[in-house]
């Protein structure tokens, strides 16, 4: 499966090649007719990364309002996605589509014999081995990965390995075609080298090799600084652009790791990839310009709903707390009028229950206590002088109970009460 999806973009390829008569112009086309089968894909990626841009200040204010919790934080998340139909995995497909295309036409320009003339493994092998029996060494100190561009590159240079590797075909020698693998002096068939202590002689093609690969470097950091400032939504708002180029963090972080692989690439794969991806980064520059002139209009539209929808969200929730507030106060009101009700309840429900205390201390009285069954008398020092005369004229006076309350009362002393007896006497 995977190698006839390879096989069809090396038809593609061969294709093109044959039309133009260049590989390096072929491999130029090819790159602008897969941006423009992928353009859609990428308007939606591009859309929904600024869409995401544009509510970075909303999720740092839902940040500091749920961020201790978390499962709040989320669920108000994808409440806000829903709201503005973000999905939010948009801008990550966007930025990962050049990736498959990248490693097929990898493999596509490694294994030109495979991909783009569709010979079969005993067919290479066969053309390697006669290659080799005509010109030893042909293949000696090259990578077993890229010796089908070896070969390509040889019998296309040299008319009688040509010859060779027909012969060595037979029927299938209808299939084998010459590509010419040079570009301004450079062998795009070579892998680049940083090396340039081990090249066999300074000239304009090793000079060209090691040069290339720092080019596709300056121009992926152009691209990425230009796809980080275009992302930005230019709305005229500028605490919402500075919270959007803050919480742009992991942008800055693929702008400068995204370089610095895209240069161990270029010096571990055939020139041919290098030219890729130059112009891939120029060509997705071109697309971040059409975007971002087009898109910037449109979320201004949306940006000015978007406040609109924001100040209505704002006030009704200010309404519903007023209306929460209002509730509670109410609530509150309620049970402090039901709680004084309440002890004023309890208080005449142990009154009538009979319920009495001594102190802090509460006790219970059975259901035949009477309270008028037994007198009550209160308590006084056995060692208090009794005026006996004093008590006599009192109950004379008052009554017999009455006058033994009083006099017994620890609260009324037996003097005061026989200096009111002698008063009323006199």
């Amino acid at each position: 499966m995977i190698t006839a999806i390879l096989q069809f973009f090396g038809r593609i390829l061969l294709w093109i090649y044959n039309f133009c008569g260049n590989y390096a112009l072929a491999l130029i086309i090819f790159t602008l007719l897969t941006k423009l089968v992928l353009f859609p894909l990428s308007y939606r990626g591009k859309k929904s990364m600024m869409q995401m841009n544009s509510l970075n200040g909303e999720m740092q204010r839902l940040q500091k309002q749920y961020g201790k919790d978390q499962a709040r934080y989320q669920q108000e998340m994808q409440k806000l996605y829903e709201e503005e139909h973000i999905n939010p995995m948009g801008g990550c497909l966007w930025s990962l589509l050049p990736f498959p295309i990248l490693m097929g036409l990898y493999y596509v320009i490694r294994k030109p014999m495979l991909y783009m003339l569709c010979l079969t493994e005993d067919q290479i092998s066969a053309v390697k081995e006669a290659l080799v029996a005509a010109q030893s060494g042909i293949l000696d100190g090259v990578n077993q990965a890229y010796e089908e561009v070896r070969m390509m590159s040889v019998i296309s240079q040299d008319s009688s390995l040509y010859q060779v590797a027909a012969n060595a075909l037979g029927d299938g020698a209808d299939k084998l075609q010459t590509i010419n693998f040079n570009m301004f002096g450079i062998d795009l068939g070579s892998i680049p080298t940083w090396k340039f202590w081990t090249w066999d002689s300074v000239n304009w093609g090793n000079i060209g090799l090691f040069l290339i690969p720092l080019v596709v470097i300056v121009v992926q950091y152009a691209y990425s600084f230009y796809s980080m400032k275009s992302n930005q939504i230019k709305n005229g708002d500028e605490k919402k652009e500075e919270a959007a180029a803050a919480g742009n963090q992991s942008t800055k972080t693929m702008m400068m790791v995204m370089p610095l692989m895209y240069l161990w690439f270029g010096y571990i794969m055939p020139a041919g990839m290098c030219v890729y991806m130059i112009f891939s980064s120029i060509f997705q520059m071109l697309q971040e310009l059409i975007f971002s002139k087009f898109l910037n209009k449109k979320f201004a539209e949306e940006e000015e709903e978007r406040k609109k929808r924001l100040a209505e969200k704002r006030e009704q929730e200010k309404v519903k707390k007023a209306e929460i507030a209002a509730r509670r106060a109410a609530e509150q009101e309620e049970l402090a009028k039901k709680g004084k009700k309440a002890v004023k309840q309890a208080q005449k429900k142990r009154q009538d229950s009979g319920a009495g205390q001594i102190g802090v201390r509460r006790y219970a009285r059975g259901r035949a206590y009477e309270a008028d069954r037994y007198p009550t008398t209160a308590y006084r020092d056995p060692q208090d002088v009794l005026d006996e005369e004093a008590l006599e004229r009192a109950l004379a006076k008052r009554g017999k109970k009455q006058a033994a309350e009083e006099i017994t009362s620890p609260e009324t002393p037996v003097e005061t009460v026989s200096e009111a007896d002698n008063q009323n006497e006199e």
